[in-house]
C-alpha cells in the first residue's frame, strides 16, 4: 500500500483511516519514524518485555506479555521484508 502525505504547517502528519485501520495504529499508538538516506519508515512500536531472568544455559527468560508471537514467521517476514528493500533500490 503506498499513500501520499502532507506535512502541515506545524510539521505533523496526519495518517489517513485507511492507512490508520492496515496499519493497525489507534489513537495513543506509538510509532518510531526509521530514516534512512532517502525514506522514512514509519514502524509501529511493540512493547519490550522485559528480561526476568537469565538460565544457566544462557536463555533470556522473558516476561509474560500475553502477546502471541510466532518467531519463525517473524524472521521470514524480516527476510522477505529485506529482499523487498533490496529489490526495490
Amino acid at each position: 500500500m503506498t499513500a501520499t502525505l502532507t506535512i502541515d504547517e506545524s510539521g505533523q502528519i496526519t495518517l489517513p483511516e485507511t492507512l490508520r485501520r492496515v496499519f493497525g495504529g489507534q489513537p495513543g499508538a506509538r510509532v518510531r519514524a526509521e530514516v534512512t538516506a532517502d525514506r522514512i519508515e514509519i514502524v509501529k512500536e511493540v512493547p519490550l518485555a522485559e528480561a526476568t531472568a537469565i538460565s544457566a544455559s544462557g536463555r533470556v527468560v522473558l516476561a509474560p506479555t500475553g502477546m502471541v508471537m510466532d518467531a519463525g514467521k517473524a524472521v521470514r517476514e524480516e527476510r522477505e521484508a529485506l529482499v523487498n528493500r533490496a529489490a526495490s533500490r
